[in-house]
C-alpha cells in the first residue's frame, strides 16, 4: 500500500511502512548534515530508522549551511 506525503512543499509517494531513512534513501539524500521536522517537530536522527511516515505528513528536511 502507498501513501503520499508532502516533503519541503513537494508530494512524494511512499510504501506505508516506510521509515524517514528509507525517505532519505528515495529522495538520494546523504543524511550527513541535515535535521528532518515531521508535522513541526524535529525527529533526533537515532529515531529515523524507528519514526514510520504516515499518510499527509509534512516532512521538512533541513540541510545545514556553512557561512562567514
Amino acid at each position: 500500500m502507498m501513501l503520499n506525503v508532502l516533503v519541503n512543499d513537494t508530494p512524494i509517494e511512499m510504501e506505508a511502512c516506510a521509515n524517514l531513512h528509507q525517505l532519505l534513501q528515495k529522495l538520494n539524500t546523504s543524511s550527513d548534515g541535515i535535521a528532518i521536522a515531521v508535522n513541526n517537530e524535529i525527529i533526533s536522527k537515532s529515531s529515523w530508522e524507528q519514526h514510520r511516515v504516515k499518510p499527509n505528513d509534512s516532512i521538512l528536511i533541513i540541510k545545514a549551511t556553512q557561512g562567514g
